[in-house]
């Protein structure tokens, strides 16, 4: 016979045989959650990094905002004077010097 085994247990792992096979599945377990670790530690520095351009970005765009807003003020100053400035001299265009006027009506009469 098989060594005093019977020749049904022939084909079953001997103790040793599953004492390895399970340190084997230990190891592999332990280096699949080493890898589990490190793949939660790149996931939080990678928020961490979208964190942070998010709020680059919001930063920037603020600026942009605030820029945007004050050309927009500083243009409706600006087109507001030229208004001031052309309704000013429409009056003095539109109005004949008193000397020229005079000449015309006694010339025509």
């Amino acid at each position: 016979m098989c060594e005093g085994r019977r020749p049904a247990d022939a084909r079953r792992p001997t103790a040793a045989e599953l004492r390895r096979r399970e340190a084997a599945a230990d190891a592999q377990l332990a280096a699949a959650r080493a890898r589990l670790v490190e793949a939660l530690a790149e996931l939080e520095r990678a928020r961490a990094r979208a964190a942070e351009l998010q709020r680059r970005l919001e930063q920037t765009y603020g600026k942009r905002r605030q820029i945007v807003e004050e050309a927009r003020g500083r243009i409706h100053e600006i087109r507001a004077l030229l208004h001031d400035v052309r309704q000013d001299r429409l009056p003095a265009e539109a109005e004949p010097e008193p000397d020229a006027a005079g000449a015309t009506t006694s010339s025509s009469s």
